[in-house]
């Protein structure tokens, strides 16, 4: 199977990897030209969770245009969902009349911005319940799957009766024999809408504080907000049919300690790697779904709708912050 991974960013390159070491024919785009070519010339190099020692995994391409790839048999996309569009349209080339899409974007939209291009026969989204940073160029840390769950991915058709089911499946097979456990199952917006509730209690924090998730959630007043983030978007599911339970997200932390010293591992989301750069976030596909949602449904979103906004005010004046004088 000749597989394309528009986006090969961290997630990108962990999922394309396990795709290569399953068997199939992979290909990464991607317009981190120093990563690409640092893969080309050494190999991918994932240090993974739970790992003893690094693995390096040779892709069969790492490139910056898809003219150079050719149409495949599927398309991972996973570039941010502001930038779907433009990779879409460079990159035409990877598109053949049978290839199948699978979007596997934090937040939800990705699906309706890519069916624009691509029917529901063909298009398919999923969520990724796995995490990685880039180290450096050509160099990822990783995790196959989060210690709750039981896959690393979950993915669907549109279609569910599509008549090209055996190439998603195709997929499913090639990551768990590459050791990513994966499931094409029919309950991936429950699954969406899970992991969103978790980015939404981080990354929008994240971006506008810059710390690692242990510290935000570490305080007393951050945990307390992740509370209300966490409450009006189960309430927005619950609303849309999605049996998502607050419980299960937030516990009360009255009587614990948080000692910054004996954290082993800190967490920085992507929305801070973003923020930092100055670049724009996920944000509209995070907090903003649960606002535009809570809408529809008429439930107040306040928590969701102060973060959301602050994030998009930060993004537009990233060239305005103060700088003392001379």
């Amino acid at each position: 199977m000749k597989i394309s991974v528009l986006g090969a960013g961290a997630m990108g390159s962990l999922v394309g990897a396990h795709l290569k070491k399953g068997g199939g024919e992979v290909y990464f785009v991607d317009v981190f030209e120093e990563h690409m070519k640092a893969i080309r010339e050494n190999g991918l190099i994932m240090e993974l969770e739970y790992e003893t020692e690094p693995q390096t995994v040779f892709l069969d391409g790492a490139v910056t245009s898809g003219k150079e790839v050719g149409p495949c048999d599927a398309v991972i996309v996973l570039v941010k969902c502001v930038d779907i569009e433009t990779a879409i349209e460079a990159n035409p080339e990877l598109f053949g009349k049978d290839t199948i899409v699978l979007a596997l974007q934090n937040g939800v939209g990705a699906a309706d911005i890519m069916a624009k291009y691509f029917d529901g026969d063909h298009l398919g989204c999923g969520v990724l319940k796995s995490s990685a940073n880039i180290l450096a160029p050509g160099r990822i840390l990783g995790a196959v799957r989060f210690p709750q769950s039981p896959k690393g991915i979950y993915f669907s058709p549109i279609n569910l009766d599509t008549p090209l089911m055996g190439a998603f499946d195709e997929l499913e097979k090639l990551w768990c024999a590459g050791g990513m456990p994966a499931e094409r199952n029919d309950r991936t917006e429950e699954f969406i809408w899970d992991k969103l509730c978790n980015n939404i209690m981080y990354n929008g924090i994240a971006a506008l504080l810059q710390t690692a998730n242990e510290d935000n959630s570490g305080h007393e007043d951050g945990w307390l907000l992740m509370k209300e983030l966490v409450r009006e978007t189960c309430e927005v599911a619950n609303a849309k049919g999605i049996p998502l339970v607050f419980d299960d997200y937030w516990k009360d932390r009255s009587e614990r300690i948080y000692d910054r010293n004996r954290v082993k591992t800190f967490h920085y989301v992507s929305a801070l790697f973003d923020s930092y750069q100055k670049r724009k976030t996920e944000i509209d596909w995070l907090n903003g779904t649960v606002v535009r949602e809570g809408k529809k449904y008429g439930i107040p979103t306040p928590y969701n709708e102060t973060i959301w906004r602050l994030v998009r005010v930060m993004q537009d004046t990233y060239d305005y912050k103060y700088k003392p004088q001379a």
